[in-house]
This record gives structure tokens, sequence and C-alpha cells, in this order.
């Protein structure tokens, strides 16, 4: 695995069949997954370097929803920059940079997450200086 932090992703989801198999799909892409089970968690995360390129974040959570979490993360403006990916059973999130229902579109989601963070070079490549 790469240790390349600048592709990380903060993973926020309540459910652990949906936070595994998104991490493990995001993984499988080349990117740097950080799987957190709540609000809270993410919050915790967010205040211990390196911070995340992507936030993925569930949106009903019963320790800190969605909703609360963003209102959290606009307080500092330095983590107010990270753009989020909002996904939930509950449909769109406009306080979102773009937000996915689930069950999700894999190539969809995949897509949106391309356009904020690219997935690190496959093991092997040479790295040009």
């Amino acid at each position: 695995m790469s240790n390349d932090v600048s592709h990380q992703i903060l993973l926020v989801d309540d459910d652990a069949g949906s936070r595994d198999a998104l991490a493990k799909l995001l993984r499988g892409e080349g990117f740097a997954v950080v799987a957190v089970d709540g609000g809270v968690a993410a919050m915790e995360s967010l205040r211990r370097p390196p911070l995340p390129r992507l936030i993925v974040l569930d949106l009903m959570m019963p320790d800190m929803d969605g909703w609360d979490f963003r209102r959290e993360q606009k307080r500092d403006p330095e983590l107010a920059r990270i753009p989020v990916i909002a996904v939930s059973g509950a449909g769109k999130f406009p306080d979102a940079d773009a937000s996915f229902r689930k069950p999700l579109d894999f190539e969809k989601f995949l897509t949106a997450v391309k356009r904020h963070v690219q997935p690190s070079r496959p093991r092997g490549r040479s790295e040009r200086t």
C-alpha cells in the first residue's frame, strides 16, 4: 500500500457492512481509506493529522448524524475545505459536494470520488522526479 497520505479518504458509516464494502471498493481502486463508525469518531480523526482529501459521509448515524457532522466540520475553516460526498438511504443532501442514495451506483460514485481525489499509483511503477 502506498504511504502517500495525500490521497486519503475518511469513510464515515455506522453500518459495518456498508462501511467495509465501501472501504474495500475504494481500496481496490487504489485509494488510502480510514474508515470510522460514526460522526464522533470522524471528528476525532479529523483532529489528528493528516487531514483527508475527501470525506465520504453516511447521513443516518446514531451518535452524530451527517447534518450535525457538517455543522461541526464547517466551524473549523481548515476542515470546512475538505469536500464531502454524502451517501444515504434518505436521498439527496444539498450540503455536500455530491450525494448518492443507497444502494449506490458504484460507477457514478467512483467517478465523483475521482473528481476530488486521484487514486495512488499501483505498486511497482517508477515515479518521475
